[in-house]
This record gives structure tokens, sequence and C-alpha cells, in this order.
């Protein structure tokens, strides 16, 4: 398990990062029910993280993203689907 930092958008900054440990052997889907969990967002919205500019795709294993946990933040960014 490892310490990863994410930020939420839209938030006040106090709320915005918070450090979620994680198994990185899992998939980008997996993490972010972890986070969905952590940051109490309701499950209808839908969630994307974006590192360097990127989104990332939810068949991906987290490990095989490069993302250093010391220094890089991931941007989690949740939205509602129109209905």
């Amino acid at each position: 398990m490892v310490n990863y930092r994410f930020r939420l958008t839209g938030v006040p900054p106090e709320q915005a990062i918070k450090m979620i440990e994680l198994d990185p052997n899992k998939t980008i889907q997996e993490v972010k029910k972890n986070v969905q969990q952590e940051y109490k967002l309701n499950p209808i919205l839908a969630i994307q993280f974006i590192f360097k500019g990127k989104v990332l795709p939810d068949t991906m294993q987290f490990s095989k993203v490069g993302i250093h946990p010391k220094k890089d933040v991931i941007t989690v960014m949740a939205t509602q689907a129109g209905g």
C-alpha cells in the first residue's frame, strides 16, 4: 500500500487535497471507488483522474501510470452526467 496525493477540483482548498492509501496494482476503476469514499462523493457522479494533462483510462493499472507518490498530485474531477 502506498500513499498518493489527490486534489479534488471545485472545492475549498482545505477539502481539496487528501492523501489516500492505495494498492498500486489495482486498476484506475478500482482506485476511483476508494477515492469516491474518501471524498464522500455521490455515487452518481462520474469521476475522472487527470495526470499531466491526460485523462487516465479506467482499464489501466495504477502502477503503470508512472505517478511518483511523494511529488505528484492526481487531479480528481467529479461531474454529474446530464439527465
